[in-house]
């Protein structure tokens, strides 16, 4: 900071005069900025208005026949000038002063902006580093994304192809009757046994008509074997089990003594068993009357004059 000359201004930039070496702002110099920048090299030779005023009232003393009064104006002259510049030259020395304090500063604070240069850079590649790994975890996710979908587009197949199996499984046996409650004898005839069932039941089905029979383990009990027929005729095995449903039969009706009671249902695949036992259960649970079987399939009603239901899957449950 400067203050001007001749007005006592503070300013930061003006003119310099080369005679007096003021400080003007541009104003007071009588220049406009734009004229001064202009000067170039000329700046060094610029004068102010009183120091040109001064040279054109004093012009250099030319011989005379009295030298004494010319020498004295020169020297009135130079005495002008050098006051002018003693006056000036305090404020000029307390700018310097300033100057070389700022300069000091800037000193001292270069080290620190080189820190937090290097830290800037520090933090760039780390950002950079971080952009990198956000744009792989980025394609990373998507290709879980697409993984996702895809398993869950597997799922889905491998859940229709496991419901088409297990339908698959229960339509091959469609024609088959499983019996159980019967005593397990060492000189059985299974043949007998399902003739004695017939005409207990008064439905007989004619031997040439059954494709194969046999004992069958249980899950959940290996000595009392279930009897597993399978006839020709699907329509022989309803009207079987139709017939036995209307009838209540035990061992002692077969000839045993043994007042068990004999089951003959539809053959179902161990899955649709679980599902009727389920069934079952929250067929109670809910107040549903009835609950059967019938082709192999569960169906529930909750009284006589309400819709049937069909129940083919555990998701069906639900509709209870």
């Amino acid at each position: 900071m400067f203050n001007c000359t001749k007005c006592n201004a503070e300013f930061r930039d003006g003119a310099l005069c080369s005679v007096c070496q003021g400080h003007f702002d541009f104003a007071c110099a009588g220049v406009t900025e734009t004229g001064y920048r202009r000067l170039g090299d000329r700046k060094s030779s610029f004068k102010c208005a009183a120091c040109k005023n001064l040279r054109s009232a004093s012009p250099l003393p030319t011989p005379s026949t009295s030298p004494l009064p010319a020498d004295m104006d020169a020297v009135l002259t130079e005495l002008k000038r050098l006051s002018l510049q003693v006056s000036v030259l305090p404020g000029l020395d307390a700018s310097i002063q300033t100057i070389r304090a700022e300069i000091a500063e800037l000193k001292t604070i270069i080290p620190e902006l080189s820190d937090i240069k290097t830290s800037i850079d520090f933090v760039d590649r780390k950002v950079e580093d971080l952009s990198d790994r956000i744009t792989k975890m980025e394609k990373d996710i998507q290709s879980l994304q697409n993984t996702k979908v895809e398993m869950e587009h597997l799922q889905s197949r491998v859940h229709n192809l496991e419901a088409q199996l297990k339908e698959n499984e229960q339509r091959s046996r469609l024609n088959n009757i499983e019996i159980k409650g019967v005593p397990v004898t060492k000189s059985e005839n299974l043949f007998d046994i399902i003739a004695k069932i017939g005409t207990h039941l008064k439905c007989t089905i004619p031997k040439e008509q059954i494709n194969y029979i046999a004992r069958v383990p249980m899950r959940n009990d290996k000595l009392n074997k279930t009897i597993v027929v399978a006839v020709h005729s699907r329509y022989i095995k309803d009207d079987f089990v139709a017939a036995a449903k209307k009838c209540t039969t035990t061992a002692a009706d077969l000839g045993f003594q043994d007042s068990t009671r004999v089951f003959i249902n539809d053959h179902l695949t161990l899955d649709n068993k679980v599902l009727l036992n389920k069934t079952k259960n929250l067929s109670r649970e809910r107040g549903f009357a009835f609950t059967w079987v019938k082709g192999c399939k569960i169906f529930v009603r909750k009284n006589p004059t309400s819709p049937v239901i069909a129940i083919r899957a555990e998701s069906d449950l639900k509709k209870l």
